[in-house]
């Protein structure tokens, strides 16, 4: 239940749960990530801003968005949270902050709707002119996206927020933070408090010749400072100032503490003041970024919507980004006034509308989603910029779609080596294959790049390749870096679950023409013995073939399985290509070709890593003497 709520939120829009009546999930959702947040470690906090943004993969038929396992999103490392370096980088290609914490939301899902996947291709083609208007040189130029983070979690997360920039903060005034008049009246107290401190005695020796002067009581000013000075006398104070020399010490510490008093009033007001010139010009700041961040993203979403307004699988999406630009256009009126400040008598006079506007960034909700949103949006087109550019440079290309064809992709090649000169094979299905060759020639890195390439064209249309034709797969399973979990089962057993887990989802969904599935399997059942594991997997393999709508690669060392598929109508052996050297030692070219492999390459391994050579003469006797 829980993991299909998960699934439910992750997947589809707010706007979709609502149209199926399952929108209290969504309040649940945020009344527990609340929860979250309020746990959270403290020194992980505010390292990014959440988003309610979500990829137009999602507003699809919810028939047609397929979840992508999180097995298969950890064996083809698409994210690495535990390092910098992740598959997905290398197809999007992150220039900030934004666009790197948008790349998780794409390994939620794929889909198999054919139309969107061909728009998304048009979308990527035609967002050349977004992306050359804002990442070439002399032209307008990207938002400091560091800044905005920092400027966020200082208007949203700081709890302090009212206090720390001098707002009202109980219930019952907190209309007055929505006032520029009364927010100027506050400005100007907090700078002339200082002066007032400093002239209050003065103002208290003046006061009274004021009153009486109102009250018409005949008396000039010469006439109050006689009398003022008479009653001076007979007070402690007027005493000391007149006589010095003759108080006693405990009069003189009196005294010293009034005047101390007096001065660390006057220099709590100025401090006061000073802090509030600081907020004030940290707030211009803020807001000037601010404000250029919301032009920015405004004319971004105009520019994307241009290009989508006419493509029917994007309609739903359009509507969302146009409800939001919308909304940015409100808050960018809001700023439009914000100017770099400057000490002068006009600039001072605003000072009560930039406090207005920094509260009500903190305090609107619909000001906090649209610029959420904006933050995602930013992210997606950051990764679709990546794609593009990769596009571009020829580094990945536009795939084909047929509901008919089997897959096939030339010249595709692992990702992660698309800077390095990397060796290309075509790869293609209309046979299940079977890659025996021995460790390091590169077969383990094939099922990667194929199920990658696969993964990639069902989001985006493109992949690691020169050219590709798919019908997508509505599943796509994963066996690789199967666990040890020694806490409750064997390797072995680890393994036949996975592989069970596999076949029930295979067996249920086995209307083929609804259903497709693709495998990857790597050293299927190595944790038992070789004779067993050579049965086991030619009967699990034997059962998975007679699905026609199942496709599927397996790498293995054992020669036994490849022998007992040599007549067999729907799989093909391959093996990577090893040369064996005059010198005994192997040269990988890490490309693939029908066949067999013969090449043992243990021995080679192990004198690779310099085993010692008794061990190494022991292995090329071949025989295991007794104990």
């Amino acid at each position: 239940m829980f993991q299909l709520q998960e699934y439910l939120l992750n997947q589809i829009p707010p706007e979709r749960l609502k149209q199926y009546g399952l929108d209290k999930l969504i309040q649940k959702n945020i009344n527990t990530n609340d929860l979250s947040n309020n746990n959270s470690d403290p020194k992980t906090k505010n390292k990014f801003i959440s988003t309610n943004f979500h990829l137009p993969i999602t507003y699809l038929d919810p028939k047609e968005i397929h979840p992508l396992s999180p097995i298969v999103s950890s064996d083809l490392e698409l994210l690495r949270p535990d390092t910098e370096f992740s598959v997905y980088e290398n197809l999007f290609q992150p220039s900030n902050e934004f666009g790197r914490n948008m790349i998780p939301a794409w390994s939620n899902q794929y889909t198999t709707n054919i139309p969107f996947l061909k728009d998304s291709q048009n979308v990527l083609y035609n967002i050349q002119n977004i992306k050359n208007k804002y990442r070439n040189e002399n032209t307008i130029g990207e938002p400091k996206y560091d800044k905005i983070m920092e400027i966020w979690n200082d208007i949203k997360e700081d709890s302090s927020f009212l206090e720390k920039y001098g707002y009202m903060e109980w219930n019952f005034l907190l209309h007055l933070n929505e006032s520029s008049s009364f927010l100027q009246c506050l400005t100007m107290a907090n700078v002339i408090s200082p002066l007032i401190s400093l002239l209050l005695p003065l103002i208290f020796i003046i006061l009274p010749f004021i009153i009486l002067k109102i009250q018409r009581i005949p008396i000039n000013f010469t006439i109050y400072l006689e009398v003022l000075k008479s009653v001076a006398k007979n007070h402690f104070l007027g005493k000391a100032l007149i006589s010095m020399t003759s108080l006693s010490w405990d009069k003189v510490a009196y005294l010293i503490m009034t005047f101390a008093f007096y001065g660390i009033q006057i220099y709590q007001n100025i401090s006061i003041c000073h802090r509030f010139y600081r907020n004030i010009i940290k707030i211009n700041e803020h807001l000037m970024d601010l404000k250029y961040y919301i032009e920015n993203s405004i004319n971004k979403m105009s520019d994307f919507l241009n290009i989508i307004e006419n493509v029917n699988t994007y309609k739903p999406f359009y509507n969302i980004v146009r409800e939001h630009c919308h909304v940015l256009e409100c808050i960018h009126e809001d700023l439009k006034p914000v100017y770099p400040f400057r000490f002068t008598l006009s600039k001072f006079n605003e000072l009560g509308y930039y406090l207005k506007i920094f509260y009500k960034l903190n305090s609107n909700l619909q000001y906090e989603n649209s610029i959420r949103y904006s933050v995602g949006f930013q992210g997606y087109l950051d990764n679709l910029f990546g794609v593009h550019e990769n596009l571009v440079s020829g580094r990945v290309s536009i795939s084909n779609f047929s509901n008919e064809e089997k897959c096939s992709f030339k010249d595709q090649y692992y990702p992660p080596l698309m800077d390095e000169n990397p060796v290309k094979n075509d790869c293609s299905f209309k046979k299940n294959m079977i890659i025996s060759s021995p460790n390091k020639s590169g077969k383990t890195t094939i099922l990667k790049t194929t199920a990658l390439n696969i993964i990639f064209t069902q989001q985006l249309g493109c992949g690691f390749y020169s050219s590709g034709v798919l019908s997508p797969y509505s599943h796509i399973h994963s066996y690789l870096n199967i666990p040890d979990t020694s806490g409750r089962d064997s390797l072995f057993q680890a393994e036949s679950r996975r592989c069970k887990e596999i076949i029930d989802i295979v067996s249920k969904y086995n209307d083929k023409s609804k259903y497709r599935h693709f495998c990857i399997f790597d050293e299927l059942y190595s944790g038992t013995n070789p004779e067993e594991a050579c049965r086991a997997g030619y009967a699990f393999l034997k059962y998975l073939g007679k699905f026609e709508n199942v496709d599927f690669i397996l790498t293995t060392h054992y020669i036994k399985i490849c022998k007992k598929f040599l007549k067999s109508e729907n799989v093909q052996n391959y093996k990577m290509d090893v040369q064996v050297l005059e010198n005994g030692e192997f040269h990988y070219t890490y490309k693939i070709k029908k066949g067999i492999s013969k090449i043992k390459g243990a021995i080679r391994v192990m004198k690779d890593m310099k085993y010692p050579s008794e061990i190494i003469d022991a292995m090329l006797g071949g025989t295991i003497g007794s104990p």
